[in-house]
């Protein structure tokens, strides 16, 4: 009977624990977000072999070189709204819970008002972008046609960001999905349609199928948050929840903003600099292109598992925070160590050991080759700084991580301007490897009150 009444105990343990599991907020957002993020990112991967065989290595070179005015355009416009949202909308709960879509619009408000002004300067003075800064003058429709999704994109982030603060982060993950294949099936058809009518396969193609994308996903969000807002009180919206997003939210986009400005000058002195190395100008592009659309997204590939774990790091925190516990932040820390430079070892003997067979059978470029050997090193860096960055941000320190990703970013920039003349593209990824240890070295120095030394 003792040993009866034992068995019992433990099935009764055995189903609590995976009740527990299954309502937990954070275990089935990870598990949506990280199975969404798998299939997107697979997606992308299968995307990427598909745009190298149209495009050829110098054309995803092209287009890799409007990626950093992409990526400070969104700094500007929405990348720390996002986090204020969801750090105001995850302490907004019992009574405050109507103040959680306040914070909402507000942030809608002054995101979409940015985004709209930056993409009427992107698109008026696209010309100029390309040829003076860029230094491509084949980029300029690319620009103009990226422009016009920057206010879908500022939507859409702020939507996403009022649901990861809910911890519902099935939206945003089927968001993110939905977008990913309306991009992928505009550039096909749109392959398909000029092959068929005998027209020139454009490279603005794929910033086509962004925009498309981008639509797709904004309208998606929009639907499910006005269904999911139905039957919920009148929101409280406040002239001061606008200053409270901006105060949090302007030290994240300055962080961004200055590290994509940053990172636009790195991108566009790469090809520079790989010419003062002694390769011609497509040869430098043919370089760039097949670290930009081969290697460093295969490398990047694993970050679903971390990008889910991060997203959803950030409300978890903050509301252990506000609620003054500190084991349950340290408990956070230690399993996202962990699991995250696990990831980054398996990842790092993977592609080491595989990347031979992954460039020729994947790219058939033996340059593609070499870099995934020589990226895999950075695996277990990379993949761990983005998750402890959340954290960082969940504690509210989005001025420490401003400060660390600026010394970060300013050290590879010295690698590319002096180790590329002299090493080649090896410069380039001491330069990345380097950088991100020290980044890590740097957080795991500001969470050390919530870090047991042994």
């Amino acid at each position: 009977m003792a040993q009866q009444g034992i068995d019992i105990r433990r099935l009764n343990i055995k189903a609590f624990n995976v009740k527990y599991f299954i309502k937990n907020p954070i275990i089935t957002g990870a598990f949506f977000l990280t199975l969404s993020g798998l299939i997107t990112k697979l997606i992308g991967f299968f995307y990427r072999i598909f745009l190298s065989r149209i495009f050829l290595e110098e054309g995803l070179g092209i287009i890799g070189l409007i990626s950093p005015v992409l990526v400070l355009a969104h700094s500007i416009c929405f990348a720390g709204i996002q986090n204020a949202i969801t750090r105001f909308v995850a302490a907004s709960k019992g009574e405050r819970e109507r103040a959680g879509f306040g914070y909402l619009f507000a942030g809608i408000v002054i995101s979409v008002s940015l985004s709209f002004l930056t993409s009427w300067l992107i698109f008026t003075n696209a010309a100029g972008i390309a040829l003076h800064i860029i230094g491509e003058i084949r980029c300029t429709a690319l620009l103009r046609i990226s422009a016009l999704s920057l206010p879908l994109v500022a939507v859409h982030s702020c939507i996403n960001g009022y649901f990861y603060g809910k911890k519902r982060a099935s939206v945003p993950a089927v968001s993110m999905l939905i977008e990913q294949l309306t991009r992928v099936f505009c550039v096909w058809f749109l392959y398909r349609l000029s092959l068929n009518l005998g027209a020139n396969v454009s490279i603005s193609f794929v910033c086509i199928g962004m925009l498309a994308g981008e639509f797709t996903s904004a309208v998606f969000s929009c639907v499910f948050l006005a269904l999911s807002s139905l039957n919920k009180p009148k929101p409280q919206i406040f002239a001061c929840m606008y200053g409270e997003i901006v105060s949090l939210a302007f030290p994240i986009s300055l962080n961004r903003v200055c590290i994509s400005f940053i990172s636009t000058i790195e991108t566009l002195q790469i090809p520079k600099q790989l010419m003062s190395s002694g390769l011609s100008s497509s040869e430098a592009l043919s370089v760039y292109g097949v670290f930009s659309g081969m290697a460093f997204p295969l490398i990047m590939f694993p970050s679903a598992l971390t990008g889910a774990v991060s997203s959803l790091l950030l409300p978890s925190v903050s509301e252990a925070q506000v609620s003054g516990n500190s084991r349950r932040i340290k408990k956070l820390i230690y399993i996202t160590f962990v699991f995250c430079l696990a990831l980054g070892i398996g990842c790092m003997l993977f592609f080491l050991t595989f990347a031979d067979l992954l460039g020729e059978y994947l790219f058939a470029s033996p340059t593609a080759a070499s870099q995934i050997r020589a990226l895999s090193f950075v695996c277990p860096f990379l993949y761990l700084s983005g998750a402890l960055c959340s954290i960082l941000h969940g504690l509210g320190k989005t001025g420490v991580t401003f400060i660390f990703n600026l010394s970060c970013i300013l050290l590879r920039l010295a690698f590319v301007f002096a180790a590329i003349p002299a090493l080649g593209f090896s410069g380039y990824i001491y330069g990345i490897l380097f950088s991100q240890i020290f980044f890590d070295l740097l957080i795991v120095l500001a969470l050390r009150k919530y870090i047991i030394y042994n």
